[in-house]
């Protein structure tokens, strides 16, 4: 779909900072959305990224090459896609590759259904009056909800939760904390799999989960 009225149509107007977490999907060359960071910009000339790396070494590109770039967008709370090609390619003084501006920005709000497959460590607090403590993994994650599995959970639906998980967003390690209710509870041989629905979190939580979110996007 083409940007809302009132949202950003030039790359220029996102007012991305330097080291914005973006993913690279390269025409032909991989199935995989390849990792990267913004560096910088220059209005209507291109926008610098740092080259992704497979297996300690810059991935070989060309310039011409097409590609689609994905990242979400914190200021205006969407997730951004635009198609591009590669322009420059340079390892000096560092592993970076020129973009050509785009022509046209796809932004859409996240919807809280969107989930993303992950493996996530996090504390679980629980009781009346959240007294008791566990560990846990999140093995299913969306805006809206989650699913957290542990060897022992003794909870039952309509039952509230505290979540405290570290998630990396941009390279950075990030603390993030939200209150949860009980929706579903299927005990299984040895754990117990507890869907929640989220209810509160800080603003800055709420970001850093989007992004974590988005990145973990496997389609």
């Amino acid at each position: 779909m083409a940007a809302d009225a009132g949202k950003p149509k030039r790359f220029e107007e996102l007012k991305l900072l330097p080291g914005q977490a973006i993913q690279l999907e390269f025409d032909g060359y991989s199935d995989e959305r390849d990792r990267s960071s913004l560096v910088g910009y220059m209005a209507g000339r291109s926008i610098i990224v740092s080259t992704p790396m497979k297996n300690g070494s810059p991935l070989p590109l060309k310039n011409g090459m097409p590609l689609a770039v994905r990242f979400f967008a914190a200021q205006w709370n969407s997730a951004c896609a635009f198609k591009t090609e590669v322009i420059h390619v340079s390892r000096i003084p560092f592993a970076h590759i020129h973009l050509a501006m785009p022509k046209e920005l796809v932004l859409g709000e996240v919807r809280s259904s969107v989930r993303a497959k992950v493996s996530l460590i996090c504390s679980v607090l629980y009781g009346t009056e959240q007294q008791h403590k566990v560990s846990a993994r999140i093995t299913d994650l969306s805006l809206g909800g989650a699913r957290i599995v542990a060897r022992q959970l003794p909870v039952v639906e309509g039952d509230n939760l505290t979540i405290t998980a570290q998630v990396s967003v941009s390279g950075v390690d990030r603390i993030i904390k939200v209150s949860a209710i009980v929706r579903s509870v299927n005990t299984e041989e040895t754990q117990v799999a507890v869907g929640v629905q989220f209810q509160e979190m800080s603003d800055s939580d709420r970001i850093t989960l989007h992004a974590y979110v988005l990145t973990n996007l496997n389609t």
